[in-house]
């Protein structure tokens, strides 16, 4: 399995099992104010053109507004050109007649980096060149994850966050895999991550979505450490029953 499918599947679980997890994000990037009880429908991910289907990560709607989200594990330096082709053709689908004018909305859209790099930008553009000299500029916001400290994800809600917050330590692994004091700082920090989400979760009246959120958690964090044996078994400890 490739970290592009293991990352997938887990947001792809959230979206699809935990779905009012992504309204806290939604109100982060597009400053919204959705309560949490609010209603989400999930729209059809694929998209057929001419030339073949495109399958996005997560289309939703709330109210009258329709959000779409990528989640991306890398940087891609194509994301930008990526995102108008998804939401033109997601425009295309939901256009409205009015006599001979049509009215294309485009959805609200992000990009959520998972690994990012110093070129990996706050927002992604195109723009587009009209023949009547026109010029638009089609934005996209971005989400780095390694921004967010454990913090700020709970002040935020920005629990869907939590699976990959370990990613910041994919490149030091090895390190602390050698390093009792920082593997030992590394366990307390996910200790203290466990017993903040349990309260969370528990305050909200959403205790059965612990264990579930701890699994994928567990799942992305052996990801990351499947190289390092010394951690394996102290990660195992730190689990949830």
């Amino acid at each position: 399995m490739n970290n592009n499918t293991i990352f997938d599947d887990v947001f792809r679980t959230m979206v699809e099992k935990m779905t009012y997890l992504l309204v806290p994000l939604i109100n982060e990037v597009f400053h919204t104010s959705y309560p949490k009880d609010v209603k989400i429908v999930h729209l059809r991910n694929e998209h057929q053109l001419e030339d073949g289907e495109l399958i996005t990560d997560a289309q939703l709607l709330i109210g009258d507004k329709v959000y779409h989200i990528e989640c991306q594990s890398t940087d891609d330096t194509t994301m930008a050109i990526r995102m108008f082709e998804y939401d033109f053709a997601i425009a295309l689908e939901s256009r409205r007649r009015v006599g001979r004018k049509f009215y294309v909305e485009f959805p609200r859209s992000c990009v959520i980096y998972l690994r990012s790099t110093k070129n990996t930008p706050d927002v992604e553009e195109v723009e587009l060149l009209l023949p009547d000299g026109q010029v638009c500029v089609y934005r996209v916001p971005t989400v780095k994850v390694e921004r967010y400290t454990k913090d700020s994800i709970f002040e935020k809600n920005l629990l869907m966050l939590l699976p990959f917050y370990v990613m910041r330590y994919e490149e030091s692994a090895h390190i602390i895999g050698e390093d009792s004091e920082k593997l030992r700082r590394l366990l307390n920090e996910y200790e203290t991550i466990r017993m903040n989400l349990e309260k969370e979760l528990s305050m909200s009246g959403r205790s059965d979505l612990y264990t579930d959120l701890n699994r994928l958690i567990v799942r992305i964090s052996d990801y990351i450490f499947r190289k390092e044996e010394k951690i394996k078994p102290a990660n195992k400890k730190s689990r949830l029953n």
